[in-house]
């Protein structure tokens, strides 16, 4: 038995492609026998017409980094990342290491405001330098 065209009236009736329409076929019989979008719209309430999820474009390959290689760049560095994303990411990845130098007691709750204030500034760029810094104040006993 074919249930194209009662497929086709379903996806009228809802307004969704044909291909998201799935009939049950156990309850072919009775779909059959449907003509009007009333019978149609009892029938999806017993769940013998069932309207799938609309499918979205799978990121996966972009996950992977696949089409991002130098020859499809249209965008200078700078375009495709702006300078401001890069300083908060910087600027987060040093105040998260500040957090831990002061938790572990590696510095004081002066310095640690002095050196935050420094990160702020952008005089402190790098974990590394922030390391250094933290050293040599601990060093000199500020």
């Amino acid at each position: 038995m074919n249930l194209r065209s009662k497929k086709e009236l379903v996806a009228r009736t809802l307004g969704v492609g044909v291909s998201r329409i799935k009939l049950m076929p156990e309850a072919a019989e009775r779909i059959s026998d449907a003509i009007t979008r009333d019978e149609i719209r009892s029938l999806i309430k017993e769940k013998a017409i069932i309207v799938l999820q609309k499918r979205g474009v799978s990121r996966a390959r972009v996950k992977r980094g696949k089409r991002s290689g130098p020859g499809s760049r249209k965008g200078s560095k700078g375009a495709r990342q702006g300078k401001k994303e890069v300083w908060v990411k910087k600027v987060r990845a040093l105040r998260l290491h500040l957090k831990y130098l002061l938790e572990h007691g590696i510095i004081s709750k002066e310095n640690y405001k002095k050196l935050y204030r420094w990160v702020k500034g952008g005089q402190i760029r790098t974990v590394k330098r922030l390391d250094e810094v933290a050293r040599e104040l601990g060093r000199r006993g500020e």
